[in-house]
């Protein structure tokens, strides 16, 4: 897999046996020109670079994960096994209510698309300053369990790939499993 406009080193994901490039969040990644759909031109994604460049998070990370937690709808509300709910695109679980009050954030705030687009690039650099950036670290947005993590990469990066943001071949993602 080639990120266009960039040299990128390669890390290797033991458990799915997968070749994977890793996508620097603070590196310029240019749009595949082939892609026919301008990136960052929709309603809802209307803060995304706003968010990323406030956040120093990479705008293109950030799209592929509201991509992925809604398909960029903004009232997504999922209840989850474990009791907890995930709320808006960015699918902010409800753990972090708490921590997100304290900035004067209520969970109904989360259904507006730049609150949400704001908060996802917020909880993206958490993640990264605390792990690293690293795949690990991005995909930390979601788990840091493992094999959800690992999972959660192989997402992005489909969504990578759909996007036109880099070049190569779509990865089976591994079955959702409870352990």
């Amino acid at each position: 897999m080639r990120v266009l406009g960039m040299k990128t080193p390669i890390i290797y994901l033991k458990s799915f046996d997968l070749l994977v490039t890793f996508v620097c969040l603070n590196c310029t990644i240019q749009a595949n020109a082939t892609n026919t759909t301008a990136p960052f031109t929709t309603e809802q994604e209307r803060c995304i670079i706003p968010a990323a460049d406030f956040h120093q998070v990479n705008p293109h990370i950030l799209r592929a994960i509201l991509r992925v937690e809604s398909s960029l709808k903004p009232n997504t509300v999922t209840r989850n096994d474990n009791g907890t709910m995930d709320v808006g695109m960015g699918g902010m679980n409800s753990s972090h209510f708490r921590e997100l009050s304290k900035f004067g954030i209520a969970p109904d705030h989360l259904l507006d698309a730049c609150v949400a687009t704001y908060v996802a690039a917020w909880h993206l650099k958490k993640n990264v300053n605390k792990f690293g950036n690293t795949w690990f670290g991005v995909a930390a947005y979601h788990s840091v369990t493992p094999y959800f993590n690992q999972r959660y990469q192989v997402m992005l990066y489909n969504e990578l790939i759909k996007s036109g943001t880099v070049e190569g071949s779509m990865m089976r993602v591994p079955p959702l499993k409870y352990k």
